[in-house]
This record gives structure tokens, sequence and C-alpha cells, in this order.
């Protein structure tokens, strides 16, 4: 079909184009009323289904397809489907893609564009053409929401691999996103779904940072960008009942920043618009969120309620809206749709094969798995293990989501299946004693066995704000070389920040940063020395203000 012109579009039908909702809105019954053009699949969970007459909670992309090729019949504007997914995608037919943070372990550009290119398969095939990825953020080290879903810390090596990755998507016949503009400033741990969250540079220190990070993804091409809810008083200090306007909402950050000074010319998304801290600024009237939102710069609204279409509608009628801003918006929606070839006359809602997919995926996993594992200390020299020597191995489990399919202590299995391939005997424990008991306890574990590992997970957004373990979890850190010293190490699974946060006191310590079974197999071959320790440490093991302080102090050493 043509892509049609502004003027064969109705009011309403423009507003539409803005508009993007997930699958369980009751207008969608009305699509002629409430003419959607996009759709939010959530995460990593199973489609949803669109139609009255179609099982609510099906499993079947079939259903899926046909219900969206059902509203697509009543439209003059076909739709594009969104999806936030991370290692995998909504669908049960998949299996995963190794994350972000294990990738960053290789340093690899390669890879980066093969975790882009392989979700973004997964994604056209169930009928997706549109992804929320990469994110662009430079995390702080205590902002768990970000947590784990980057590549790196490292600007210059982040935006590479981003842009790799953005690649990879589009040559999937998907379009990418960075996300969240204007970024983090390397200090704000809070989350916005609960918090006002800002970021404190100046525009001096953010054109060296995240400035650049997003130029960058600007000038490869980058089709859309997606908002922040957080401050920027640097570039706008503008404020309401004491609080600064979030980025989502401003119009010189969105507008006068981004599309002007740095010369955007795609689409401009809002983050989830219900979050605190964007709702919050507006009093919680979302009507004026959306119009907010609309006035700043965005050309769509995420996460709308049907009486998104009345608002803007009497926003614009009323002139608050000027009709240009509508004008603006719908024609960069409607340039995106015909990027990724929603009007071509080929187009097929999904392309694709679940078996090949699956099969790629397996075969990356495995190899990228393999230059994962890195090796942070070993001043005690257990490495290589030895089999004889080593026959007896006690692993002590602590961390977050403890049981259950793909859950870390259930991961452990992988560790013990893997020891035991090798002729070793492995006990688990799930963390020790809180109290003075322990110290017999380690004791006993320290006389029956040859070694022992210290396993810890930290899981993002457990809990909110700052990560960290807690209750027994931390007891466990307490009591840990109080015997055995010599026969022990630690392996970090989550956080990259775990050695220096929580094992500094280790002797021998090795992050792997994800329980995929294929990391692990790679970890515990490399203890072995049946493959070299290849991964680097994506993320700064030593926060760069405490390297300041120290050299200014420098180094005595102590005298024997």
């Amino acid at each position: 079909m043509k892509k049609p012109l502004l003027s064969e579009l109705t009011l309403r039908e423009k507003i539409g184009q803005t508009a993007l909702c997930q699958l369980n809105n009751p207008g969608i019954k009305e699509i002629e009323k409430y003419p959607y053009g996009s759709f939010w699949v959530t995460g990593d969970f199973n489609f949803g289904v669109i139609m009255d007459e179609v099982d609510q909670t099906s499993e079947k992309r079939e259903k899926f397809i046909a219900s969206i090729k059902a509203v697509n019949s009543r439209l003059k504007v076909p739709t594009i489907r969104a999806a936030d997914c991370g290692t995998t995608v909504p669908s049960k037919d998949y299996g995963y893609v190794l994350d972000s943070l294990s990738v960053g372990s290789t340093g690899s550009e390669e890879y980066a564009y093969k975790t882009g290119l392989l979700r973004g398969k997964m994604l056209r095939s169930v009928g997706t053409n549109w992804v929320w990825s990469p994110i662009c953020d430079i995390p702080a080290r205590d902002n768990s929401s970000i947590l784990g879903r980057t590549y790196t810390d490292d600007p210059d090596k982040l935006l590479a691999m981003n842009i790799a990755t953005m690649k990879g998507f589009q040559d999937a016949g998907i379009a990418a996103c960075a996300k969240h503009f204007p970024g983090e400033d390397g200090m704000e741990y809070r989350d916005a779904h609960f918090s006002e969250t800002k970021n404190l540079s100046t525009k001096e220190e953010w054109l060296k940072t995240q400035g650049r990070m997003f130029q960058g993804m600007i000038d490869a091409g980058v089709e859309t960008i997606m908002t922040a809810h957080q401050c920027f008083p640097a570039i706008d200090n503008t404020t309401r009942n004491g609080r600064y306007v979030p980025a989502t909402l401003s119009y010189k950050i969105l507008t006068k920043l981004l599309k002007e000074e740095m010369g955007f010319k795609g689409v401009v998304i809002t983050d989830d618009v219900w979050m605190r801290s964007v709702g919050t600024y507006c009093g919680d009237d979302m009507s004026r969120v959306y119009v907010e939102a609309i006035k700043a710069g965005n050309d769509i609204i995420l996460g709308v309620k049907d009486f998104y279409f009345d608002a803007i509608e009497e926003a614009v009628l009323s002139g608050e809206i000027p009709m240009e801003r509508i004008d603006d918006a719908c024609q960069r929606v409607l340039d995106l749709k015909e990027k990724i070839g929603v009007f071509d006359d080929d187009f097929e809602l999904t392309k694709g094969d679940a078996d090949e997919i699956n099969a790629e995926c397996i075969a990356f996993n495995k190899e990228a798995a393999a230059k994962v594992p890195s090796l942070v200390c070993d001043e005690n020299k257990l490495f290589p293990l030895d089999p004889k020597k080593h026959k007896k191995v006690c692993i002590i489990y602590s961390g977050h989501d403890a049981e259950g399919e793909h859950k870390g202590y259930d991961s452990m299995q992988t560790f013990i299946k893997e020891f035991e391939k090798r002729g070793c005997e492995v006990t688990l424990k799930k963390g020790l004693l809180k109290s003075f008991a322990s110290e017999a306890d380690l004791k006993e574990i320290a006389a029956t066995h040859d070694l022992i590992i210290y396993a810890g997970f930290l899981k993002r957004w457990t809990p909110h704000g700052k990560c960290g373990f807690y209750g027994i979890e931390i007891s466990t850190f307490q009591n840990a070389l109080r015997a055995g010293f010599e026969k022990s190490m630690g392996i970090g699974i989550g956080s990259p920040f775990m050695y220096y946060d929580f094992y500094s006191a280790f002797p021998t310590f090795i992050n792997i940063y994800n329980f995929f079974p294929e990391i692990i197999e790679a970890a515990v071959a490399a203890m072995f020395g049946e493959i070299p320790f290849q991964g680097g440490e994506p993320f700064k093991l030593v926060p760069d203000y405490v390297k300041e302080r120290l050299a200014m102090f420098g180094a005595v050493e102590e005298e024997k």
C-alpha cells in the first residue's frame, strides 16, 4: 500500500500515530474511534492477544498475528509492534541470547552485532518490528535499574558496541532505539519508576559523556530515541511545586537540544508515562502529562490509555498544541513505518523460522560464552584446578532469586554437573548461619573439602534502588574465610561490582556475570586449565574517585 499523505488523514488518525498502547486497552475493540498506530508487546512475557474472540492468554502466535491482521484491515495506516526485550523475546518458541553484561566481558563488537541480529530475528519472526534497545546510559555503580543492561561503563567502547547492536537489529528488519535520553550522570541511583531522578551534569560534562553517546548513535543512523523521565537542570531548570521538569516534558531538552542542536530527525518516544517521576510533576493529571509530552517534542507517547485521543484532540482544537506539532510527529512516525517496510506490497508480518533461529542462538551462545569468564585475582595460585587434588568441593551460594527454573540457586546444579564430570564430589549449601555457630560449620567444611567456592548472585532490581545482599545472604560474607582461606575462592554472578563491594578479601576470584549454562561450563573449563580465562572487566572494579584519592596518599610497603 502507498504511504498516506498527511492531507489524507483525519486529526484523530494523526493523533493515533502518536499513540502507543498495551494490548489490553478496551479502545482496540473500537479501533476506528481509537486508531492506535503502535502496540506494546510487554517485556519477556508471552504475547497477549487483542481481539475479544481470541483467548486472552494464548501462547499461539498465529492467533496474535491473525488479530494484528484483523486490526490493520480496519485502519488506514498499519500498526507496528514494539518490544522491550532483553535476552529473549515474548514467545515460548525461543531460547535466549547472552545478555549485554556477559557480551561486554568479551569486548567484541562482532558479538554485540550478533546479539542485535539474533534478537532482531526472533522479534521479526513473531510479528514485532521495533525494539527499545540498545541502552545508552552510562550507569552509576549503585543504580540497580540499569545494572546488567549495558555492555560496559567505558563510553567509547559502549558507543561502538551499541552501534554494532543497532546495525544487527536493522539487518534483521527491526528499528532500533537509543535510550534513555539525556542519560545518566554516574551518580543517580534512584529509580524513575518511583522517584524524581536527576542528571546533575553540567552541559560541558554531558557533552563529553552522555551527549557524545547519543550524538554518536544519531550520526550512525539510529531511527528512534527514548526519553528519560529524569530532570536535567543544566538544560532546563524549570520547576513546578519545587520539582524540576523531567526531560520527557521539556521542550528545551527534546526539541531545542535533541532535535535542533543535535539534529535528530527520527522518532522521539517517551518512556512509560505511568512512572511516578513524570506523573508527579503534573499532579498525576495524565491528560496533562499527555499534552505536555507532545508539546515538548515527543512523537510517540508510550503506554497511553484511550482517553489520550480526547485529551490531545481538545488541546489541538483549542490551539494549545499547534497543528504543525501533530503533523511533524505524525510524519516522523509515517517515515519510520516506511523505513521498516510496512507500506511495501510484499511486507510480511512475520519472517523467519524458529528452529533455524534457535540453532543460530545456541551456536552463538556456545562460542561467545567461552570468552566471558574473567580472572580477577588468584593470589593463592589455585588455578589450574587438579581433579585429584581438588576432589571434594563445597559450593556456598548467597544471592537473590534463589529457587526455580533459570534462577540463581538452581543454576548451581550446572556447576555440580561440570565438577562431577571431572571426577569431583560436590556439596551445595545455601549460605552460612547468621551466628557464631557458622564458624564451627565453616571449620567442618574446610576440614572435609579441598575447595570452597563462594558463589554470589546479585540480581537487577533486587532490591529496588541500591543493589546488595541482605539477611542470611550478607552474613555469609561476614563469616567467609574464617576457615579454609587457602582453599577458598569467589565467583561473581550478576553485578560486575561484586568483587570490590563484597569479595575484596578473597585471594581468588572470578567474574562470570550470568548463570547461563554455557558460561558456567566455560568457567569450570577455565578453572581446570582446559581453556584460558579470556574475559575482561567491562566495568571498573574500583571506582575512579577511590583510585584518585589513594593516588594522593601514595603507598608505603610495610616492613617485614
